[in-house]
């Protein structure tokens, strides 16, 4: 994937949640992942705002319970405390599994605490409410709507989980208004709506304008870094994205590369022109992305050169796609005399740590098996071993 330029500038991202729930909550399907995972994350995922809400919260608990070291008081502080302990914990967690080059972090798990926390704050602030100190009353209940509103906008990448969250801050508040003796206390509940409205058109803006910058950013890189021909990755591109593919569990992670080149490509330009060749071009690459899995990533290395990484393959597995590659190309050879496809693989056991200088040593390899298919009568593959 392309170098990020992030929005709130964060140096990693969450990944996208597994849960159903949470997707619904956190993703939108029509955008690009790595778009959906910048609006997910935002500036929630950095260690200051974290703090500061924790022990925003933890300060109003332990003043309740100063105040009222009753049983609903203790409850109110245990309650905030497992919370606040469990988003430290989830926390370092995903700053780990970034510290291991792994995407892998529990976003479900950090995004239903952060809804647990939302919601016992919203019950602390009607249980002091309802406790008729107007000391309490004073402090939690602009407390309450401060945290709902600086939520808002720090989550205003995922607008239904923003909405909730303000839910789960500000309707029990509303709830205990009508065991008030006091009826002035009903203009939290007349201010409700609008309260909510204001929230919701915020947060979609925000929303929406992040997006749009996002998505203009990502149409841009997109064409810097495709090749205008075929419509694939140019090589810039496609050493952002294999560089950035990480797999931080303790087994290895194999992939296997593959160079190819067209044979006789260029007796077929000489024969019937350059506006066929390219033609001939945007059909190979047409064939490539239907004769490879979703995941895999290939680019147009220039002339008539493809690249390819296929990430967490087998080597007998990687030999049936080099085969198959060949067939497909074999296959339109009826229509252009002499056209057939060479291709040089080179199987790396363990991509875990790759780097710029280890993966150019990989491409050398390939090449070399490349030519060597070539030099043992076209049309076939050519594997060779990693250098040690």
């Amino acid at each position: 994937m392309p170098t990020r330029h992030q929005l709130y500038t964060p140096q990693h991202l969450y990944s996208l949640p597994r849960w159903r729930f949470m997707q619904w909550l956190l993703c939108d399907s029509s955008l690009p992942e790595s778009i959906q995972r910048r609006l997910q994350s935002g500036p929630s995922i950095q260690s200051s705002i974290m703090w500061s809400g924790m022990l925003s919260s933890l300060a109003m608990t332990l003043i309740g319970l100063y105040r009222h070291p009753e049983p609903l008081f203790w409850l109110w502080f245990l309650a905030t405390l497992l919370c606040a302990t469990s988003r430290v914990l989830l926390h370092y967690s995903a700053k780990k599994q970034w510290r291991l080059k792994t995407d892998k972090t529990p976003t479900d798990q950090i995004y239903l605490v952060n809804l647990l926390w939302s919601t016992t704050t919203g019950l602390g602030t009607a249980l002091c409410l309802l406790s008729g100190d107007t000391v309490l009353q004073v402090l939690a209940i602009p407390s309450m709507v401060g945290l709902a509103t600086a939520s808002a906008s720090f989550s205003h990448g995922t607008p239904r989980y923003a909405v909730l969250q303000i839910l789960l801050l500000d309707m029990p508040l509303k709830l205990a208004v009508p065991f008030q003796p006091e009826p002035w206390f009903w203009v939290f509940v007349v201010q409700g709506p609008f309260f909510w409205l204001a929230i919701h058109k915020m947060v979609h803006s925000l929303h929406e304008t992040s997006k749009q910058a996002l998505l203009g950013e990502y149409h841009n890189r997109r064409l810097a870094h495709q090749d205008p021909m075929t419509g694939l990755l140019n090589r810039g591109g496609w050493f952002q994205e294999v560089l950035t593919i990480r797999d931080g569990g303790r087994r290895p992670f194999p992939a296997s590369l593959i160079y190819s080149d067209l044979d006789g490509f260029k007796a077929i330009n000489d024969t019937y022109g350059h506006a066929v060749g390219d033609e001939l071009l945007r059909q190979i690459a047409d064939l490539m992305k239907e004769t490879l899995r979703h995941h895999d990533i290939v680019a147009r290395w220039g002339g008539d050169e493809f690249v390819i990484l296929l990430p967490g393959i087998d080597p007998e597995s990687s030999r049936g796609i080099a085969q198959r590659l060949i067939d497909a190309v074999a296959d339109i050879s009826q229509h252009y005399a002499g056209l057939g496809l060479s291709v040089g693989v080179v199987h790396c056991e363990d991509w875990r740590g790759i780097d710029r200088a280890r993966l150019e040593s990989l491409l050398s390899r390939a090449d070399q098996a490349l030519y060597q298919a070539k030099y043992h009568g076209k049309g076939r593959f050519q594997e060779i071993d990693e250098p040690a």
